[in-house]
């Protein structure tokens, strides 16, 4: 799992002149100030700078136009991102490279920079990846919402309908990159299949109408005036009926490989089948080392004995696919040598109703072997084959990743027992440490992990840090993103009295998960690395020159230079 870690957040004001930097520590900065000091609008500005809006952002503070520029490491690989407004940003990687992003496409890059693979269904129904508020959000409790509501931290989290419980078994960890990774290789690969279907339900249905209009050519003739053409229709009549007896016999030959061919699919289809068993056997029931329970010998459950049955596998499914290509095409043989019977019955039946009733007026039907004719069926017969190819690939690919998921998802079902035994006990220890009586928490609380929490008074507060914490603990081992810092905005609500005030801090200090960095912003504290002491505004002229000295030559890159203007 990735660790993201935060260095350093500039704001700067062009418009009111002022600025602030401000340096975190890579294990713990508290952010200590009084009220109306710009604490809650520093740390809503780091998310603000990564694309995702807190719930609430005074007006104020937007006016001032703000442009943040927040440096951060990922394992030990350095980025900075400035947010120059609502829908531009620039990256600077640690080459020195220079990427502007709208918001859509930021949000794609940080996602994928952070292995963030969540994917739900928007309100069009199509399957989307969501911005990173959902990647932030079980790690930052925010001060105006997430002390009286759990997972409601960001604006706009509606943007997606019923996206709570499958983000929440995403972070825990129940359904991670592995499963969603997995899911959209098969929608693709369905999507791919339906796509390749509808292609060859219509190239089949073009064709169908192709033989109907060849079948329905007329020729008008009279005997008078062609009397040797009778005579060739006699001849053709019995070329008709021979064409008929081989047509029959080339039937019985292909009806008999067919049979065969089922067979032998059949056979090979249950070799496979066992040799996935032998496989799966090998690689997770047998050990190195194995005796022959009835002649004694020793073999080696080596690397080059599974990679044998891996070959035989392999071996087997290209025989099943040649076999079934080789299914596909004689049964389309069959179809075409059945229609050409009929056709051939039906011509000779004609003409020898032409010949009995000896009439002056001919009417000679399906006369459609002609070369031009034979040649139209066959490019589209050598399409019909392209495309079928293409369905067995798809179709094996399908199968693949259907049974990979299968495997991914009997896991998560183990994986989730383990989860929930540690979401119930760790919250009711959480809860305990925080002086709140679990006999009196619904249980509904500890069986669902997407409970609302309910509590009354001082006791909700705290409540809440119990399932944050609880939240986390599951994260650190379990979850498959990268595992953000965890910011916490004034703990202290609700008038907490003196002893529980200080098993909140208390808590904290002691449940931090490990190696990981904490943004703590308090009222009044002790030790402290970051103070606010100006009231009624965060940013200060005295810090707008080093500010502006190190966020101007980013402006400067030409990517921002027309909006630049207005202020000089």
């Amino acid at each position: 799992m990735k660790k993201l870690i935060f260095e350093e957040l500039m704001i700067l004001s062009m418009r009111e002149k002022k600025g602030k930097k401000v340096k975190f520590n890579p294990t713990t900065t508290i952010i200590k100030g009084t009220n109306q000091v710009g604490k809650s609008s520093l740390i809503k500005s780091i998310y603000y700078t990564l694309g995702a809006t807190p719930g609430l952002m005074h007006p104020n503070w937007l006016k001032t136009e703000p442009i943040s520029l927040l440096k951060f490491t990922i394992d030990n690989e350095r980025f900075s991102v400035l947010r120059f407004d609502k829908k531009r940003f620039v990256v600077i990687t640690n080459t020195n490279q220079f990427m502007s992003f709208n918001f859509k496409s930021f949000s794609v890059f940080l996602n994928d920079l952070l292995d963030f693979k969540f994917i739900i269904n928007n309100r069009n129904g199509e399957p989307e990846t969501p911005p990173p508020a959902y990647l932030f959000l079980p790690f930052y409790v925010d001060q105006d919402k997430s002390w009286s509501k759990n997972w409601d931290s960001f604006a706009n989290l509606s943007q997606f309908g019923n996206w709570k419980n499958p983000l929440i078994n995403y972070h825990s960890g129940i359904k991670g990159n592995s499963y969603y990774t997995t899911k959209s290789e098969l929608d693709r690969t369905r999507l791919k299949l339906d796509e390749t279907s509808s292609e060859i339900d219509a190239l089949n249905k073009i064709l169908k109408n192709i033989n109907k209009k060849l079948s329905e050519v007329d020729l008008n003739v009279t005997i008078e005036d062609f009397n040797e053409e009778i005579k060739e229709l006699l001849h053709d009549c019995e070329i008709l009926k021979t064409d008929q007896n081989k047509i029959k016999q080339q039937l019985t030959d292909l009806y008999n490989q067919k049979i065969s061919i089922d067979s032998k699919l059949d056979i090979v289809k249950k070799s496979i089948q066992e040799v996935q068993k032998d496989y799966k056997f090998a690689v997770n029931k047998i050990e190195n080392d194995v005796d022959c329970p009835t002649c004694g010998a020793h073999y080696e459950n080596n690397f080059a004995e599974r990679f044998s049955i891996a070959e035989d596998q392999e071996s087997l499914q290209e025989l099943y696919d040649e076999l079934m290509s080789e299914y596909l095409k004689i049964k389309d043989e069959i179809d075409i040598y059945n229609k050409d019977f009929i056709d051939k019955k039906s011509n000779y039946e004609k003409i020898q109703e032409v010949l009995n009733r000896k009439k002056s007026n001919i009417k000679l039907v399906d006369i459609i072997e002609n070369e031009g004719k034979k040649r139209v069926k066959e490019i589209f017969k050598e399409e019909q084959t392209l495309i079928y190819t293409q369905i067995i690939k798809s179709e094996r690919e399908k199968n693949k990743l259907e049974e990979k998921l299968k495997e991914i998802d009997k896991d998560g079902k183990v994986r989730k027992d383990n989860i929930m035994t540690i979401y119930r006990s760790s919250l009711k220890k959480y809860l305990k440490e925080l002086n709140i009586n679990t006999e009196k928490v619904p249980e509904q609380i500890f069986q669902r992990m997407d409970s609302t929490i309910k509590e009354t008074g001082s006791a909700l507060p705290r409540a809440l840090l119990a399932y944050y914490f609880t939240f986390f603990k599951i994260m650190d081992k379990y979850s498959t993103s990268t595992f953000c810092p965890v910011i916490i905005d004034s703990p202290n609500q609700q008038e907490q009295d003196k002893d529980n005030l200080k098993a909140i801090m208390n808590f904290i200090e002691k449940n931090k998960p490990n190696n990981t960095q904490l943004i703590l912003g308090l009222v009044d504290d002790n030790e402290y690395t970051f103070d606010l002491n100006k009231k009624e505004s965060l940013l200060q002229n005295e810090d707008y020159d080093e500010v502006y000295k190190e966020i101007r030559p980013i402006l400067d890159a030409g990517i921002f230079n027309d909006e630049l203007d207005m202020y000089f």
